[in-house]
């Protein structure tokens, strides 16, 4: 896709595309991240696998759209048809992992929705299961726990970064941390709004520019770029199991894999970064609203 606020070069063809993936397997990155709603990256992923001679663990998602309408059969046939097709263009016989992409369903039809995948799991179509999290509202999470604590969603998918303070704000990092669930930490450069300088910002996002200035200012007193300051805030945080990032070009994966090497923020600067980004705007921090005038 065409994807990222900071994305210059549009959606990469099938050679770059190529490009992305040698360089990630190359670099030891053993997961990859799509989703059917990821344009045609399955499709993309099933071909290079089938031309390579090697192999990577491939994470998916399944949206399942539901209304007040929604039978169980429903359900079941969405699922049906959504985890075949992923496996169709990803050319696999079993997904290795399969995230619910919107896990609000679980609070509205709760233990069968796990019901029936535990069914597609049984039947050896999908290995893990889990969730990736949209929203850090504390009702709709509490909706959601009830099921999603259930050690059957192995793994949880959150965005996640320097400026965001929200999950910890409302105990959901902690509920999740308590609940040993794996982290894959995602957005962890706000969808590329990190790369960006103030003056760059379109006039939507003006309300950007003070933190991304104050973000400037705490990487500089530590000593790192902003890259380096958002990916170690990440990777040295407790609990985190993967970080998920996106790349455009084949030098931006090798630039992310050499990230893993940046020393752990100080424990003064941490502190610093939790008061000084504790009160940043939803709009700033939530790029569905990025749109909204």
């Amino acid at each position: 896709m065409s994807y990222g606020i900071a994305n210059q070069q549009g959606q990469p063809n099938e050679e770059m595309a190529g490009r992305i993936l040698n360089a990630a397997i190359d670099g030891g990155i053993t997961c990859l991240d799509t989703a059917s709603a990821y344009g045609n990256s399955e499709q993309v992923l099933g071909n290079y696998f089938r031309q390579q001679s090697r192999s990577a663990t491939i994470i998916s998602k399944l949206i399942l759209h539901v209304d007040t309408t929604t039978t169980l059969t429903d359900l079941e046939t969405q699922i049906e048809a959504t985890i075949s097709n992923s496996m169709e263009r990803l050319q696999t016989d079993c997904v290795p992992a399969m995230l619910l992409h919107r896990p609000n369903v679980l609070g509205q039809f709760g233990g069968k929705i796990t019901e029936l995948l535990q069914k597609q799991v049984k039947r050896g179509h999908i290995g893990k299961v889990g969730a990736s999290l949209l929203s850090f509202e504390a009702r709709d999470f509490a909706d959601n726990w009830q099921e999603l604590q259930n050690d059957f969603y192995e793994i949880v998918q959150l965005p996640i970064n320097v400026m965001d303070r929200r999950m910890f704000a409302n105990g959901t990092f902690h509920q999740l941390q308590a609940a040993k669930k794996l982290l894959f930490a995602r957005s962890i450069y706000l969808q590329g709004l990190f790369f960006l300088s103030p003056s760059q910002l379109s006039e939507r996002l003006e309300q950007a520019a003070p933190w991304l200035t104050l973000l400037h200012t705490y990487a500089e007193q530590e000593g790192m770029s902003v890259p380096e300051l958002a990916f170690s805030y990440i990777h040295h945080m407790p609990g985190i199991a993967s970080i998920v990032f996106g790349a455009e070009t084949p030098e931006q994966v090798e630039a992310n894999i050499a990230l893993l090497q940046t020393p752990a923020i100080s424990e003064k600067t941490l502190d610093l970064l939790g008061k000084a980004f504790s009160k940043v705007p939803d709009q700033v921090i939530t790029p569905s609203m990025w749109e909204v005038k």
